[in-house]
């Protein structure tokens, strides 16, 4: 079975058997998680999280202070208060020379984090109450960390190995290859041809004739299936509502965003959802 088949098992059996809310985050190199199947888990699966990164800002924030307290943070480690009150605990990706991620176990709330709830609503322009409610559908229940170590120190050395592993290997890729790369890891931004043709210096009729040679589809095909295969993954896997996956994977229109899905899997996202629970 390939390393990425491992990892991608792994996590799972860690969000479903083991009650942990795990997701990757890479840092600095774009290679870390260069798989749409790991991509899958860079999203909070809980509502108060998508709900305070609406708000485009506050994406930025969260970005800024994650690589602060990845820098500062043990190679074994440590638990904290992310800026929205969020308990979780954090831990770095380290390939021998620099941190290139990490690994996040969150979504409990304390009462630290209640206590933010007032000044993170004003800074967002958010209702209070609305953020209360969102809040209490995080998990009180705060897993002791010496738990939690023996489940993820493992994973940190499975992603630092398939780093590695990638690293090698995309030595001498294709500019195609790269491509691909990059739309795997951006799915969920406003990707254009025009930006990608940029990016990698081709033009637009060469990287048409080149992608579709590639991958059997135009981009906007192969983008519109990658994001629905986030979707579905959040959809089996998540309590997020049908709008808040819509937007997390690139969807502005939530509305759209279930025409396509109908249009492209023969049934609605709600549909899906109670098929595959």
């Amino acid at each position: 079975m390939h390393t990425i088949d491992l990892i991608e098992n792994y996590i799972i059996y860690l969000n479903t058997a083991c009650g942990l809310s795990v997701t990757l985050h890479p840092m600095k190199r774009e290679s870390l998680i260069s798989f749409s199947r790991l991509m899958q888990f860079n999203i909070h699966d809980n509502s108060y999280c998508s709900y305070i990164k609406s708000a485009q800002s506050d994406r930025r924030s969260c970005r800024a202070e994650q690589r602060k307290i990845v820098a500062a943070c043990p190679k074994e480690g440590k638990g904290h208060v992310c800026f929205a009150g969020v308990f979780e605990y954090v831990y770095p990706i380290f390939n021998g020379e620099e941190d290139i991620g990490f690994i996040s176990v969150s979504g409990y709330s304390c009462p630290e984090g209640k206590s933010a709830l007032k000044a993170t609503a004003e800074r967002l322009n958010f209702s209070e109450e609305a953020l209360k409610k969102l809040y209490t559908s995080l998990s009180t229940k705060i897993p002791d960390k010496a738990s939690v170590d023996t489940l993820i120190l493992p994973l940190c050395r499975m992603l630092e190995l398939a780093y590695l592993k990638e690293e090698k290997s995309t030595r001498e890729e294709s500019m195609i290859t790269r491509i691909l790369r990059y739309i795997r890891q951006h799915y969920s931004m406003n990707l254009t041809t025009e930006e990608l043709c940029a990016r990698y210096h081709c033009s637009r009729s060469h990287f048409s004739h080149t992608f579709k040679k590639e991958t059997g589809k135009s981009f906007r095909e192969y983008l519109t299936a990658l994001r629905l295969e986030h979707a579905k993954h959040l959809l089996k896997h998540s309590s997020m509502r049908v709008g808040e996956i819509a937007f997390s994977v690139g969807f502005s229109d939530p509305n759209y965003f279930s025409n396509v899905f109908r249009q492209l899997e023969g049934i609605s996202p709600i549909e899906y959802r109670k098929k595959n629970k």
